[in-house]
């Protein structure tokens, strides 16, 4: 009988998702398919280190969100991996690794690059995928440039607004129509989001932004609804039907995405008529090739109400699998159980590296 894979589960991380990300793990946990692969854990802390878990005590638990334990109560075999991860030059073959370490080093292309260094495959796009993606801007100019509609906007970075605040301020007023929302740039959750109505809460929320990012989109509010397109395959992936988040709050905030008390309603299919979902499905599809995608992403559209048309918001590549995500939700509404579903998310990291391999890295 061939010798099981060793899946590494990578959660927590430096960003403000830290604990998105541990509950996000508890279901990706709960559903590592044993049959196929030997599972284990490793926690990154808020200051980057990283701490193997005793896999044999979560063996027996069903965690709400996945622990952060110091690393000296992990099992031998799981400080062993994790040993292993950080060799350089070790035998990695018995490893795929499954990041979920929401945000700033986790999802940009650091830890992408980290696992191809360490000749690691897996989960989810590689390092240009992941860069361009975490950033908003880059995003939207990538995907502009294939011919997807996106909403008016400015950027601007930290230095430009400390010389020349008015100027910027002038420029969005002329370009822009209130209300605007405004963004850091690499962020996700949410966090950092402001909707605003004027321009004394525009130049407040902008100094909010800039808290968190040294880069800020701002952008035309539309009227519009938020629909979600799940994708899982290669570069030309499987997309679910839609999916609709209503929210009382006006935009999709961190608590309404993540509390058990959240207020926003998740439609799941979304109440499109099947020519919009077809046209919104084609559009994410572009949007997952235009910014060189692979395994999985959450494609988040505007559909704005009087016009239905299509805008691209954003495009998250290690998508929130906790309870209450879109993401699995999505998949489960088209028959994939959540082993299924983890299952082919680690054969995709599995293929590329087949694909990887058989390269030539000489002439």
């Amino acid at each position: 009988m061939p010798q099981k894979l060793k899946a590494v589960l990578i959660y927590g991380g430096q960003s403000t998702e830290h604990e998105v990300s541990r509950r996000s793990a508890a279901y990706i946990w709960k559903n590592i398919d044993r049959q196929r692969f030997d599972a284990y854990a490793i926690a990154v802390d808020k200051q980057g280190r990283w701490h193997a878990q005793n896999r044999q005590a979560l063996e027996g638990s069903q965690p709400k969100e996945m622990p952060l334990e110091s690393g000296d109560r992990a099992d031998a075999d799981s400080a062993a991996v994790l040993k292993k991860i950080w060799t350089q030059g070790a035998d990695t073959s018995d490893l795929v690794g499954f990041d979920i370490a929401h945000g700033t080093t986790g999802e940009d292309g650091m830890m992408q690059g980290f696992f191809d260094l360490q000749r690691i495959p897996y989960v989810g796009p590689g390092i240009l995928g992941s860069a361009v993606a975490m950033d908003k801007v880059v995003a939207k100019q990538l995907v502009e440039y294939a011919g997807v509609p996106v909403v008016p906007y400015v950027a601007l970075r930290l230095h430009d607004w400390l010389e020349r605040k008015s100027a910027l301020l002038q420029e969005c007023s002329s370009k822009l129509k209130f209300p605007m929302f405004v963004k850091p740039s690499s962020l996700g959750s949410s966090v950092g989001i402001s909707k605003v109505e004027n321009v004394t809460a525009l130049e407040k929320a902008i100094n909010h932004a800039l808290e968190f990012d040294d880069r800020v989109l701002i952008e035309t509010g539309v009227s519009a609804r938020e629909i979600e397109y799940a994708c899982l395959g290669g570069y030309a992936p499987k997309l679910t039907f839609p999916g609709e988040v209503g929210v009382p709050e006006g935009f999709y905030t961190y608590d309404e995405k993540y509390s058990n008390a959240s207020k926003a309603e998740v439609l799941v299919p979304a109440p499109l008529s099947k020519e919009l979902a077809d046209q919104g499905r084609e559009i994410s599809r572009k949007v997952f090739q235009a910014l060189n995608l692979y395994g999985l992403a959450r494609i988040d559209l505007f559909l704005e109400k009087s016009t239905n048309t299509f805008y691209f918001n954003e495009a998250n590549t290690l998508p929130g699998m906790t309870a209450i995500s879109q993401y699995p939700k999505l998949w489960e509404h088209e028959g994939m159980t959540g082993k299924d579903l983890i299952s082919q998310l680690l054969d995709t990291a599995l293929e590329r590296r087949k694909l990887q391999l058989g390269l030539k890295r000489s002439i």
